[in-house]
Protein backbone atom coordinates (compact mmCIF):
# COMPACT_ATOMS: atom_id res chain seq x y z
CA UNK A 1 0.00 0.00 0.00
CA UNK A 2 2.81 2.37 0.92
CA UNK A 3 4.55 1.52 -2.36
CA UNK A 4 1.42 2.40 -4.31
CA UNK A 5 1.16 5.76 -2.55
CA UNK A 6 4.80 6.54 -3.35
CA UNK A 7 4.24 5.62 -6.98
CA UNK A 8 1.07 7.76 -7.10
CA UNK A 9 2.89 10.74 -5.61
CA UNK A 10 5.76 10.31 -8.07
CA UNK A 11 3.33 10.26 -10.99
CA UNK A 12 1.59 13.34 -9.61
CA UNK A 13 4.90 15.21 -9.30
CA UNK A 14 5.98 14.23 -12.83
CA UNK A 15 2.57 15.25 -14.19
CA UNK A 16 2.71 18.58 -12.36
CA UNK A 17 6.26 19.28 -13.59
CA UNK A 18 5.12 18.55 -17.14
CA UNK A 19 2.16 20.90 -16.73
CA UNK A 20 4.39 23.60 -15.31
CA UNK A 21 6.85 23.27 -18.17
CA UNK A 22 4.07 23.51 -20.74
CA UNK A 23 2.49 26.38 -18.80
CA UNK A 24 5.61 28.52 -18.84
CA UNK A 25 5.51 28.60 -22.63
CA UNK A 26 1.88 29.76 -22.49
CA UNK A 27 1.61 33.58 -22.45
CA UNK A 28 -1.34 33.23 -20.06
CA UNK A 29 1.04 31.92 -17.40
CA UNK A 30 3.49 34.78 -17.59
CA UNK A 31 3.75 35.75 -13.91
CA UNK A 32 3.50 39.47 -13.23
CA UNK A 33 3.38 39.77 -9.45
CA UNK A 34 3.39 37.85 -6.20
CA UNK A 35 2.86 39.11 -2.68
CA UNK A 36 2.84 37.44 0.74
CA UNK A 37 1.43 38.75 4.01
CA UNK A 38 3.99 39.54 6.71
CA UNK A 39 1.77 37.86 9.29
CA UNK A 40 1.81 34.10 9.82
CA UNK A 41 -1.03 31.78 10.73
CA UNK A 42 -1.51 30.64 14.31
CA UNK A 43 -1.99 26.95 13.51
CA UNK A 44 -0.10 25.57 10.51
CA UNK A 45 -2.08 22.33 10.40
CA UNK A 46 -5.44 24.10 10.61
CA UNK A 47 -4.39 26.62 7.98
CA UNK A 48 -3.09 23.97 5.55
CA UNK A 49 -6.30 21.99 5.95
CA UNK A 50 -8.45 25.04 5.17
CA UNK A 51 -6.21 26.11 2.28
CA UNK A 52 -6.28 22.66 0.67
CA UNK A 53 -10.06 22.43 1.04
CA UNK A 54 -10.58 25.89 -0.40
CA UNK A 55 -8.35 25.30 -3.42
CA UNK A 56 -10.12 21.99 -3.97
CA UNK A 57 -13.48 23.81 -4.00
CA UNK A 58 -12.11 26.31 -6.53
CA UNK A 59 -10.82 23.62 -8.87
CA UNK A 60 -14.11 21.69 -8.70
CA UNK A 61 -16.06 24.85 -9.48
CA UNK A 62 -13.87 25.63 -12.48
CA UNK A 63 -14.11 22.11 -13.87
CA UNK A 64 -17.83 21.54 -13.31
CA UNK A 65 -19.24 24.97 -14.10
CA UNK A 66 -16.89 26.21 -16.85
CA UNK A 67 -16.49 29.41 -14.84
CA UNK A 68 -13.82 32.07 -15.19
CA UNK A 69 -14.45 33.52 -11.73
CA UNK A 70 -15.13 31.96 -8.34
CA UNK A 71 -14.82 32.61 -4.62
CA UNK A 72 -14.57 29.83 -2.04
CA UNK A 73 -13.78 29.63 1.65
CA UNK A 74 -13.10 27.19 4.48
CA UNK A 75 -13.72 28.64 7.93
CA UNK A 76 -13.05 25.86 10.41
CA UNK A 77 -10.77 26.61 13.36
CA UNK A 78 -8.85 29.80 13.98
CA UNK A 79 -7.18 30.16 10.57
CA UNK A 80 -9.99 30.77 8.08
CA UNK A 81 -9.21 30.92 4.37
CA UNK A 82 -11.12 33.11 1.89
CA UNK A 83 -9.99 32.64 -1.72
CA UNK A 84 -10.73 34.32 -5.05
CA UNK A 85 -9.68 33.15 -8.51
CA UNK A 86 -10.30 34.74 -11.88
CA UNK A 87 -9.28 33.94 -15.46
CA UNK A 88 -9.43 36.39 -18.33
CA UNK A 89 -12.66 35.70 -20.23
CA UNK A 90 -10.87 35.12 -23.54
CA UNK A 91 -9.16 31.99 -22.14
CA UNK A 92 -10.46 28.49 -22.80
CA UNK A 93 -11.63 26.26 -19.94
CA UNK A 94 -8.48 24.12 -20.22
CA UNK A 95 -6.18 27.17 -20.17
CA UNK A 96 -8.08 28.58 -17.22
CA UNK A 97 -7.63 25.40 -15.18
CA UNK A 98 -3.96 25.23 -16.18
CA UNK A 99 -3.51 28.82 -15.00
CA UNK A 100 -5.12 27.94 -11.65
CA UNK A 101 -2.79 24.95 -11.29
CA UNK A 102 0.23 27.19 -11.81
CA UNK A 103 -1.12 29.89 -9.48
CA UNK A 104 -2.08 27.51 -6.65
CA UNK A 105 1.40 25.94 -6.76
CA UNK A 106 3.20 29.30 -6.91
CA UNK A 107 1.21 30.88 -4.09
CA UNK A 108 2.29 28.12 -1.68
CA UNK A 109 5.75 29.68 -1.77
CA UNK A 110 4.31 32.12 0.75
CA UNK A 111 4.40 29.16 3.14
CA UNK A 112 2.34 29.92 6.25
CA UNK A 113 1.54 33.59 5.52
CA UNK A 114 -2.09 34.30 6.39
CA UNK A 115 -2.60 36.10 3.09
CA UNK A 116 -1.07 35.91 -0.40
CA UNK A 117 -1.71 36.72 -4.06
CA UNK A 118 -0.19 35.87 -7.41
CA UNK A 119 -1.03 37.52 -10.74
CA UNK A 120 -0.45 36.16 -14.24
CA UNK A 121 -1.36 37.56 -17.62
CA UNK A 122 -4.10 34.96 -17.84
CA UNK A 123 -5.38 34.77 -14.25
CA UNK A 124 -4.92 35.71 -10.62
CA UNK A 125 -5.34 33.89 -7.30
CA UNK A 126 -5.60 35.43 -3.85
CA UNK A 127 -6.39 34.21 -0.35
CA UNK A 128 -6.77 36.00 2.99
CA UNK A 129 -7.85 35.12 6.52
CA UNK A 130 -10.74 37.63 6.30
CA UNK A 131 -13.37 38.43 3.67
CA UNK A 132 -11.86 40.76 1.04
CA UNK A 133 -14.33 40.10 -1.79
CA UNK A 134 -15.67 43.67 -1.88
CA UNK A 135 -12.22 45.31 -2.12
CA UNK A 136 -11.76 47.43 -5.26
CA UNK A 137 -8.38 49.14 -5.01
CA UNK A 138 -5.38 49.22 -2.68
CA UNK A 139 -2.10 51.07 -2.29
CA UNK A 140 -0.22 48.22 -3.95
CA UNK A 141 -1.83 48.99 -7.34
CA UNK A 142 0.72 49.58 -10.06
CA UNK A 143 1.63 49.27 -13.74
CA UNK A 144 3.84 46.67 -15.45
CA UNK A 145 5.32 47.92 -18.71
CA UNK A 146 6.99 45.81 -21.37
CA UNK A 147 10.66 46.39 -22.16
CA UNK A 148 10.28 46.90 -25.92
CA UNK A 149 9.17 50.02 -27.77
CA UNK A 150 6.48 49.72 -30.42
CA UNK A 151 7.45 49.77 -34.09
CA UNK A 152 4.42 51.97 -34.85
CA UNK A 153 4.75 55.76 -35.15
CA UNK A 154 5.07 56.82 -31.54
CA UNK A 155 2.58 59.69 -31.48
CA UNK A 156 -0.24 57.84 -33.23
CA UNK A 157 0.43 54.69 -31.21
CA UNK A 158 0.22 56.59 -27.93
CA UNK A 159 -3.00 58.29 -29.07
CA UNK A 160 -4.54 54.98 -30.12
CA UNK A 161 -3.63 53.29 -26.82
CA UNK A 162 -5.03 56.20 -24.79
CA UNK A 163 -8.26 56.24 -26.80
CA UNK A 164 -8.85 52.49 -26.65
CA UNK A 165 -8.04 52.15 -22.94
CA UNK A 166 -10.13 55.23 -22.19
CA UNK A 167 -13.12 53.62 -23.90
CA UNK A 168 -12.53 50.36 -22.02
CA UNK A 169 -12.39 52.29 -18.75
CA UNK A 170 -15.86 53.72 -19.41
CA UNK A 171 -17.48 50.67 -21.02
CA UNK A 172 -16.30 47.78 -18.81
CA UNK A 173 -18.30 48.72 -15.66
CA UNK A 174 -21.43 48.85 -17.84
CA UNK A 175 -20.98 45.38 -19.35
CA UNK A 176 -22.43 42.27 -17.72
CA UNK A 177 -19.57 40.26 -16.24
CA UNK A 178 -17.25 43.32 -16.19
CA UNK A 179 -15.05 42.13 -19.06
CA UNK A 180 -14.28 43.68 -22.44
CA UNK A 181 -11.79 42.89 -25.21
CA UNK A 182 -11.27 45.23 -28.15
CA UNK A 183 -8.76 46.19 -30.81
CA UNK A 184 -8.08 49.37 -32.77
CA UNK A 185 -5.94 50.09 -35.82
CA UNK A 186 -3.01 52.48 -35.48
CA UNK A 187 -3.27 55.18 -38.14
CA UNK A 188 -0.37 55.26 -40.57
CA UNK A 189 0.73 51.68 -39.91
CA UNK A 190 -0.39 48.10 -40.48
CA UNK A 191 -0.49 47.41 -36.73
CA UNK A 192 -3.37 47.36 -34.26
CA UNK A 193 -3.62 47.81 -30.52
CA UNK A 194 -5.23 44.93 -28.61
CA UNK A 195 -6.58 45.57 -25.12
CA UNK A 196 -8.72 44.07 -22.38
CA UNK A 197 -10.20 45.32 -19.12
CA UNK A 198 -11.72 43.20 -16.36
CA UNK A 199 -13.16 43.66 -12.87
CA UNK A 200 -13.87 41.02 -10.25
CA UNK A 201 -17.53 40.03 -10.05
CA UNK A 202 -17.97 40.60 -6.31
CA UNK A 203 -17.98 44.41 -6.64
CA UNK A 204 -20.65 46.64 -8.13
CA UNK A 205 -20.50 48.88 -11.20
CA UNK A 206 -19.39 51.91 -9.17
CA UNK A 207 -16.56 49.90 -7.59
CA UNK A 208 -15.47 48.63 -11.00
CA UNK A 209 -15.49 52.19 -12.35
CA UNK A 210 -13.34 53.42 -9.46
CA UNK A 211 -10.83 50.62 -10.01
CA UNK A 212 -10.77 51.23 -13.78
CA UNK A 213 -9.95 54.90 -13.28
CA UNK A 214 -6.89 54.03 -11.18
CA UNK A 215 -5.82 51.28 -13.60
CA UNK A 216 -6.14 53.63 -16.58
CA UNK A 217 -3.91 56.25 -14.95
CA UNK A 218 -1.30 53.61 -14.14
CA UNK A 219 -1.16 51.90 -17.53
CA UNK A 220 -0.96 55.26 -19.28
CA UNK A 221 2.63 55.44 -18.03
CA UNK A 222 3.64 52.59 -20.37
CA UNK A 223 3.32 53.91 -23.98
CA UNK A 224 5.27 54.00 -26.23
CA UNK A 225 6.20 50.59 -24.83
CA UNK A 226 4.67 47.89 -27.00
CA UNK A 227 2.69 46.43 -24.11
CA UNK A 228 1.60 47.30 -20.60
CA UNK A 229 -0.62 46.18 -17.74
CA UNK A 230 -2.28 47.67 -14.68
CA UNK A 231 -2.93 45.51 -11.61
CA UNK A 232 -5.21 46.18 -8.66
CA UNK A 233 -7.33 44.30 -6.13
CA UNK A 234 -10.54 44.63 -8.08
CA UNK A 235 -9.46 44.95 -11.70
CA UNK A 236 -6.92 44.32 -14.45
CA UNK A 237 -6.11 46.19 -17.66
CA UNK A 238 -3.74 45.22 -20.47
CA UNK A 239 -2.76 46.41 -23.94
CA UNK A 240 -0.32 45.15 -26.58
CA UNK A 241 0.57 45.76 -30.21
CA UNK A 242 0.44 41.99 -30.69
CA UNK A 243 -2.76 39.92 -30.51
CA UNK A 244 -3.31 37.87 -27.35
CA UNK A 245 -6.97 37.01 -27.96
CA UNK A 246 -9.01 36.03 -31.02
CA UNK A 247 -10.80 38.65 -33.12
CA UNK A 248 -14.15 36.95 -32.52
CA UNK A 249 -13.80 37.63 -28.79
CA UNK A 250 -13.97 41.40 -29.16
CA UNK A 251 -17.04 43.43 -28.24
CA UNK A 252 -18.50 46.57 -29.80
CA UNK A 253 -17.89 49.26 -27.18
CA UNK A 254 -20.04 52.00 -28.73
CA UNK A 255 -23.37 51.05 -27.08
CA UNK A 256 -21.67 51.23 -23.67
CA UNK A 257 -20.02 54.62 -24.23
CA UNK A 258 -23.24 56.65 -24.31
CA UNK A 259 -23.35 58.95 -21.31
CA UNK A 260 -26.37 59.44 -19.08
CA UNK A 261 -26.70 63.03 -20.27
CA UNK A 262 -26.92 62.00 -23.92
CA UNK A 263 -29.45 59.31 -23.02
CA UNK A 264 -31.42 61.83 -20.98
CA UNK A 265 -31.26 64.34 -23.83
CA UNK A 266 -32.52 61.73 -26.26
CA UNK A 267 -35.30 60.77 -23.86
CA UNK A 268 -36.13 64.44 -23.34
CA UNK A 269 -36.26 65.01 -27.09
CA UNK A 270 -38.66 62.09 -27.49
CA UNK A 271 -40.88 63.34 -24.65
CA UNK A 272 -40.72 66.90 -25.99
CA UNK A 273 -41.62 65.74 -29.48
CA UNK A 274 -44.57 63.74 -28.19
CA UNK A 275 -45.78 66.67 -26.09
CA UNK A 276 -45.39 69.04 -29.03
CA UNK A 277 -47.34 66.69 -31.28
CA UNK A 278 -50.13 66.41 -28.73
CA UNK A 279 -50.26 70.20 -28.37
CA UNK A 280 -50.49 70.60 -32.15
CA UNK A 281 -53.41 68.16 -32.29
CA UNK A 282 -55.19 70.08 -29.51
CA UNK A 283 -54.67 73.36 -31.35
CA UNK A 284 -56.07 71.92 -34.59
CA UNK A 285 -59.10 70.47 -32.77
CA UNK A 286 -59.64 73.77 -30.96
CA UNK A 287 -59.54 75.76 -34.21
CA UNK A 288 -61.96 73.33 -35.83
CA UNK A 289 -64.46 73.65 -32.94
CA UNK A 290 -64.11 77.45 -32.91
CA UNK A 291 -64.71 77.59 -36.66
CA UNK A 292 -67.86 75.46 -36.40
CA UNK A 293 -69.28 77.52 -33.52
CA UNK A 294 -68.43 80.78 -35.28
CA UNK A 295 -70.18 79.58 -38.43
CA UNK A 296 -73.35 78.77 -36.46
CA UNK A 297 -73.38 82.19 -34.76
CA UNK A 298 -73.16 83.96 -38.13
CA UNK A 299 -75.85 81.80 -39.75
CA UNK A 300 -78.58 82.72 -37.20
CA UNK A 301 -78.75 86.53 -37.89
CA UNK A 302 -78.86 85.94 -41.64
CA UNK A 303 -82.01 83.93 -41.22
CA UNK A 304 -83.71 86.72 -39.17
CA UNK A 305 -82.82 89.39 -41.71
CA UNK A 306 -84.39 87.41 -44.50
CA UNK A 307 -87.48 86.96 -42.34
CA UNK A 308 -87.60 90.69 -41.63
CA UNK A 309 -87.26 91.78 -45.25
CA UNK A 310 -89.54 89.17 -46.69
CA UNK A 311 -92.02 90.76 -49.23
CA UNK A 312 -95.58 90.44 -48.10
CA UNK A 313 -98.71 90.56 -50.31
CA UNK A 314 -101.55 93.21 -50.04
CA UNK A 315 -103.75 93.12 -46.95
CA UNK A 316 -107.48 93.20 -47.63
CA UNK A 317 -109.73 95.01 -45.08
CA UNK A 318 -113.51 94.93 -44.90
CA UNK A 319 -115.61 98.06 -45.61
CA UNK A 320 -116.89 97.96 -42.05
CA UNK A 321 -113.34 98.13 -40.68
CA UNK A 322 -112.42 101.03 -42.97
CA UNK A 323 -115.56 102.97 -42.06
CA UNK A 324 -114.85 102.53 -38.37
CA UNK A 325 -111.16 103.47 -38.68
CA UNK A 326 -111.88 106.71 -40.62
CA UNK A 327 -114.86 107.78 -38.47
CA UNK A 328 -117.24 107.17 -41.34
CA UNK A 329 -114.87 108.79 -43.80
CA UNK A 330 -114.86 112.00 -41.80
CA UNK A 331 -113.54 114.98 -43.70
CA UNK A 332 -111.10 115.80 -40.89
CA UNK A 333 -109.35 112.45 -41.45
CA UNK A 334 -108.93 112.97 -45.17
CA UNK A 335 -105.32 113.38 -46.20
CA UNK A 336 -105.80 113.98 -49.90
CA UNK A 337 -106.43 112.18 -53.13
CA UNK A 338 -104.40 109.58 -54.92
CA UNK A 339 -104.50 107.81 -58.26
CA UNK A 340 -106.91 105.24 -56.86
CA UNK A 341 -109.15 107.62 -54.85
CA UNK A 342 -109.30 109.50 -51.52
CA UNK A 343 -106.66 108.83 -48.87
CA UNK A 344 -107.61 108.82 -45.17
CA UNK A 345 -105.67 108.43 -41.99
CA UNK A 346 -106.85 105.76 -39.65
CA UNK A 347 -106.85 105.48 -35.91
Amino acid sequence: MEGRNCMFNAVAVITWCFMLKVGVSDPGINMLSQGCSTYNVSSVSNFNSNLNKTFGFVRTDLMNSSKHFTTKQSLSGSDSVYAMFQCRDYMSEADCIACFSAASAQIRNCSVANGARVVYDGCFLRYERTDFYGETTRDANREYCGNQTTSSPETTFNTTVAGLLGDLQVATPRIDGFFAASKREVAGSNLSVYAIAQCVQTIDSAGCQACMEVAYKNVQKCPPNADGRALDSGCFMRYSDKPFFADNQTINLLPFLKTESSSSSKKGAIIGGAAGGAALVLIIVGLFVWFKLSKKRKAAPRGNILDATELRGATIYSYKDLKSATKNFKEANKLGEGGFGDVYKVK
